[in-house]
């Protein structure tokens, strides 16, 4: 015949399911909060991103223009994707004359804080 089975008990008591859904209401909350991180992060890094672009697109201008770029700052606008921002050009001299440094740096417009800056040097043609 087999084991006879105790039926005096066939479900969980009211403590329990307690439990076991304020676990699951931390667990759920806990993964919904690491996914609203990722998303501001993937955003974040998708601004960075085209802010990188600008900033190397400019440096690109400044290399391969005819003539030297003149020694000073700069400064200019760009709407890029669905961002605005701004670069800054810096140009200093060099010990070599037929080489200029320069610095690009961008930011989101009335900000003060640089979401990518690239520094490179142009060259003079002769």
């Amino acid at each position: 015949m087999g084991v006879p089975r105790d039926f005096t008990r066939q479900g969980f008591t009211l403590i329990e399911v307690l439990v076991s859904l304020s676990i699951l209401a931390v667990a759920l909350g806990a993964g919904l909060r690491a996914a609203a991180v990722a998303l501001d992060n993937n955003a974040e890094l998708k601004e960075r991103t085209i802010a990188r672009w600008v900033g190397r697109n400019q440096l690109a201008r400044l290399q391969v223009q005819a003539t030297l770029p003149g020694i000073g700052v700069t400064t200019g606008e760009v709407h890029q994707g669905p961002y605005d921002f701004v670069w800054k050009t810096v140009v200093e001299t060099t010990p070599n004359p037929d080489f200029r440094r320069a610095s690009v740096s961008v930011q989101r417009p009335n900000s003060t804080h640089s979401l990518y800056q690239v520094e490179g040097f142009v060259v003079g043609r002769r």
